[in-house]
């Protein structure tokens, strides 16, 4: 039996000498502990293995041990439990006063915002008020600048603007103001307002208009005794007698009844300028009062130069008009004129000569024109039905020989 010896040195702190210790080992035990493929070993070889198995076993062991006590830590002591107990405690607090100190910085940012956002808004909310007052008075002008420029439909437009559904307050008395700040375009910026007068909505709205138009008109003789008080009359009449509103009836008539007397008086004077004007510039209300210029009352009639009484008809500018107004003419003859129509009937025929070669001139004559003159000429013959217009025509070219 082979045995190996085993030689350990073991050092001492006191000495620098060391004790030699011997093992001896069967070598039947190395190779049992090694296993029996390891048994052709030398003892040398056999011994190292068995040194180095030693240690790799230790290793493996250490490293259990470890590993158990990850697993199934030990149970700590009570004081080290409490240790960690107020360490997590510090911990939480700790957290906590963060969290506090965090909080109450985004709390004072955020109410820095909101004081910011506050006085913005205050800011912006006076400068929209502003920027409305600024915007408000700019439709202001252009109401008044469109009125003043004849832009009646765009003066309208800012007109809506300005008020926002409120009630024109003082706007409309600004108009007019504005109408009259230029003496010398007065006349033609009055034709303007009347034109907006008749656009501005709501009757009742219009109404007081109309009143400071007709005060207004008193204090402007030129525009008083002008054809523009008959078209203010005529245009307040439409409001007047739908609306059955007293009130504007008796200011329709205080504006009217004056207005026509002077153009009737125009008539009868032959001064027919200004009729001329108002028949060319305002057809529709000229046909309104047509025949009440046209026809006299029997004073007048019997008074009245008939030689320039004739001139009128051929003077308005449309050939509608001037067979209206010879109609009207012979209408009063054959009423008033029972005994000596003859040489009346033969001055209108030679001036209706003229209408109906004014008549035919046109392009494009008128149908209804042309039947117009028809019936006119008919009424040559209501006095005497042997004698019709071309009796008269006649009689009258005998005269110009």
């Amino acid at each position: 039996m082979r045995v190996l010896i085993l030689t350990i040195w073991i050092g001492c702190a006191a000495s620098t000498l060391g004790e030699q210790c011997v093992i001896q080992l069967v070598r039947g035990m190395a190779t049992r502990l090694l296993g029996p493929n390891q048994a052709a070993l030398s003892c040398d070889n056999l011994w190292s293995n068995l040194l180095l198995s030693f240690n790799y076993t230790r290793q493996d062991l250490v490293a259990c041990q470890d590993g158990e006590l990850l697993v199934h830590p030990p149970e700590p002591y009570f004081s080290d439990c409490q240790q960690r107990l107020d360490r997590a405690k510090q911990d939480a607090e700790a957290d906590r006063r963060a969290f506090t100190a965090e909080m109450q910085k985004k709390i004072q940012v955020n109410q820095w915002e909101a004081d910011r956002y506050v006085q913005e808004s205050d800011t912006i909310r006076d400068q929209l008020a502003r920027l409305r007052d600024e915007l408000r008075s700019t439709y202001r002008s252009l109401v008044l600048m469109s009125v003043q420029g004849g832009a009646s439909k765009q003066a309208l437009k800012y007109y809506h603007y300005y008020l926002e559904g409120q009630p024109p307050g003082q706007l409309l008395s600004s108009i007019i103001a504005a109408v009259y700040s230029v003496p010398e375009h007065a006349h033609e910026r009055f034709e303007y307002l009347l034109d907006f007068a008749r656009k501005v909505p709501g009757n009742s709205v219009r109404l007081a208009f109309y009143h400071q138009i007709a005060a207004e008109l008193q204090r402007h003789p030129e525009q008083r005794d002008s054809y523009l008080a008959i078209i203010a009359a005529l245009d307040l009449g439409k409001l007047a007698f739908l609306s059955q509103n007293a009130d504007a009836r008796q200011l329709y008539l205080d504006l009217f009844n004056p207005a026509l007397k002077r153009l009737q008086a125009a008539v009868i004077a032959g001064s027919y300028d200004e009729i001329v004007t108002f028949a060319t510039a305002y057809p529709d209300h000229f046909e309104q009062i047509a025949n009440r210029l046209s026809t006299l009352e029997s004073g007048a009639w019997n008074q009245a130069n008939f030689e320039r009484l004739l001139l009128y008809p051929n003077r308005l500018p449309l050939a509608k008009q001037r067979l209206e107004a010879f109609r009207m003419m012979l209408l009063q003859i054959n009423q008033r004129n029972k005994h000596d129509f003859a040489p009346r009937l033969t001055s209108v025929a030679k001036e209706l000569d003229k209408c109906e070669s004014f008549v035919k001139s046109g392009s494009k004559s008128q149908q209804s024109d042309l039947e117009k003159l028809v019936t006119v000429k008919r009424m040559f013959a209501t006095r005497d039905p042997n004698r019709d217009y071309d009796h008269y025509l006649q009689e009258s070219k005998k005269i110009a020989k």
